[in-house]
């Protein structure tokens, strides 16, 4: 049984009514005279006022769906799967990184605005015949990218330039304006058709070929509202089949997914890396004569499980991050090398020791496996092994059995601009690591290093060893130490109580501002650091004294310098690849 109303007026017989108005009764009196009728619309409001919100918010929902499911016009679905490094640019990213970015870019002088910042552009393209402001950016959509092939031999490599249209009539103009140009004349230019598609090719007329061999053949075609300017009339065929779907896609292939999957989706640029197409490139040149002729090249090593590389840049309120990630084969990887990624350690013990005085160092928690790694890719060659014995890095009393991992290099710059700097390395033998650095300064000072002196600083030995000939003896004057399973290596002996205050008093550059804000940017726990304390090195730069070894860069008037803070790299490791993280925070 039907329940519903209908909202039909008048469906029933109106009543018969006396001369008043009023209703008859059936039975022959009459009735009151009935209120007014109220109208349809005043009857059923209550229920209207709700359904016609429903039925907004039915649309709404019903656009942003259309709106999600139709696909953005995008660079990724054009790259064939054959190209090597592949870099897309995203001009209209989320929100959160359109605000970072425009913060980031709008501290340097030069593109404090966006006046300037399209200034800057202009710049880049007065030769071209054409502007930024005036000729690309009325029609630039939201990506531009890069393809790139490796050449066979020492042929050109085959490159690509692709750019989002949102207009694509005001890119042909640009286009033609490009080929009106001084540089566009120098070419005879044709159209084809492929695909459907217009591809207009472009050749060094025949009086610009003998004096100007800079000039290469090129190409250019709109494909599906993305500019594309190719190197040659071939390569934009194969974007337009990947395009239509006639040949595969880089951005389908699984090398490409699962590199990816390791580094931010939310991201300005990507840069890829096919790494199966470089390592058998690299392959086929060791191939040549010339490489079977070179000894001792036998193979690629640990290079043959490069299976690719993905950069991801993105924007933070404080700065700039690049996340970095190497997909690798564990299987095709040696014992050595896989145990060195998969036990790569934490850097945060030896960082422990750096002082806060530092403007730089480099940190790092596995030396050990490194280094062995790096002798069983060289193999059993006997001049490796001498060297490595001379140095007392190997052989029956080798330092290399004793080192625990950690290893740190720091560095400092004086009001002179002169260098200070130390070396960490953590043993768990502090008599042989005496002998090694003892037998390191003396293969410096070529046989001719002084008698070391000793020293005592809050209970620690302090051995100097003065090397003539190298540099002045108020500034390098090495002095080593060994305490709490720390080898110390310092330029002289001040920088090396520099570090062991730092040790002792626990006031070391973790406790400083700079570095625990670049920190909080970057990879948690990881097994490298290397950190550069920008803004101290530039105030350095800025201060140094003429002719110093600065003073000829012409750094120290540079104003876009000043919003620099801080660098930091960190990085990790597993069997199935690395990954590392740049930041650049500003000021």
């Amino acid at each position: 049984m039907n329940h519903e109303i209908d909202p039909t007026p008048g469906q029933f017989p109106e009543p018969p009514t006396n001369a008043e108005g009023g209703a008859l009764d059936p039975v022959g009196g009459s009735l009151p005279a009935a209120p007014p009728t109220r109208s349809w619309l005043a009857r059923y409001r209550r229920l209207l006022i709700p359904a016609g919100g429903l039925v907004v918010v039915g649309a709404a929902a019903a656009a942003a769906l259309v709106l999600v499911l139709t696909p953005r016009t995008s660079v990724e679905k054009m790259v064939p799967a054959t190209v090597d490094v592949y870099a897309v640019a995203n001009l209209d990213p989320s929100l959160s990184q359109k605000v970072n970015l425009l913060r980031a870019v709008h501290r340097f002088p030069d593109t404090s605005t966006d006046q300037k910042l399209g200034e800057q552009l202009d710049k880049a393209l007065k030769d071209s015949g054409i502007t930024f402001s005036g000729d690309i950016q009325p029609w630039l959509g939201a990506q531009v990218g890069l393809a790139v092939r490796i050449p066979q031999g020492n042929a050109d490599p085959p490159v690509a330039l692709f750019a989002v249209s949102k207009d694509d009539s005001k890119a042909v103009a640009a286009l033609t304006k490009l080929r009106a140009g001084s540089q566009g004349k120098k070419y005879v230019w044709r159209d084809t058709t492929y695909g459907g598609i217009t591809i207009t090719v472009g050749s060094p007329t025949i009086s610009t070929k003998p004096t100007t061999g800079s000039l290469k053949a090129g190409a250019y075609a709109i494909v599906d509202h993305v500019v594309v300017i190719a190197s040659s009339e071939a390569l934009i065929r194969e974007i337009i089949d990947a395009d239509q779907g006639r040949s595969a896609r880089l951005v389908d292939s699984a090398d490409y997914q699962a590199t990816l999957a390791k580094v931010p989706s939310d991201r300005l640029a990507l840069v890829y890396v096919n790494g199966q197409s470089v390592v058998s490139h690299l392959k086929s040149q060791l191939t040549t004569p010339l490489a079977a002729n070179l000894a001792g090249i036998k193979g690629l090593g640990d290079a043959e499980a490069f299976q690719g590389a993905a950069l991801a840049l993105s924007a933070r309120p404080d700065g700039i991050v690049a996340d970095a990630a190497v997909r690798l084969d564990a299987g095709k990887l040696s014992a050595s090398t896989r145990g060195a990624l998969t036990h790569a350690g934490h850097a945060a013990g030896v960082i422990g020791w750096i002082p806060s005085s530092s403007d730089a160092f480099f940190a790092f928690a596995s030396v050990d496996r490194t280094i062995q790694s790096a002798l069983d890719q060289a193999g059993s060659e006997p001049s490796v092994r001498q060297a490595t014995d001379s140095v007392g890095l190997t052989g029956p009393q080798g330092i290399l059995p004793h080192l625990t991992g950690d290893f740190a290099v720091e560095a400092e710059l004086d009001r002179s601009f002169f260098p200070a700097g130390a070396v960490m390395i953590g043993t768990d033998d502090a008599n042989r690591m005496r002998s090694f650095i003892t037998g390191i300064l003396g293969l410096a000072g070529q046989g001719q290093a002084s008698r070391p002196t000793t020293t005592t600083y809050r209970g620690v030995t302090i051995t100097s060893m003065p090397i003539s000939g190298i540099g002045p003896q108020d500034h390098f004057l090495p002095a080593f130490a060994v305490l709490d399973g720390m080898g110390l290596l310092a330029s002289n002996p001040a920088e090396l109580k520099a570090i062991i205050d730092a040790h002792k008093d626990h006031t070391a550059i973790t406790r400083d501002a700079t570095y625990v804000g670049a920190v909080g940017a970057s990879l948690t726990n990881p097994a490298s650091v290397v950190y550069l304390d920008l803004a101290k090195i530039i105030k350095a730069i800025q201060s140094a004294p003429a002719g110093s070894a600065v003073g000829s860069l012409h750094l120290k008037t540079d104003k876009n310098l000043t919003p620099l803070r801080a660098f930091i790299l960190t990085s990790d490791s597993s069997a199935d690849g690395m990954v590392e993280r740049f930041v650049v925070i500003l000021q």
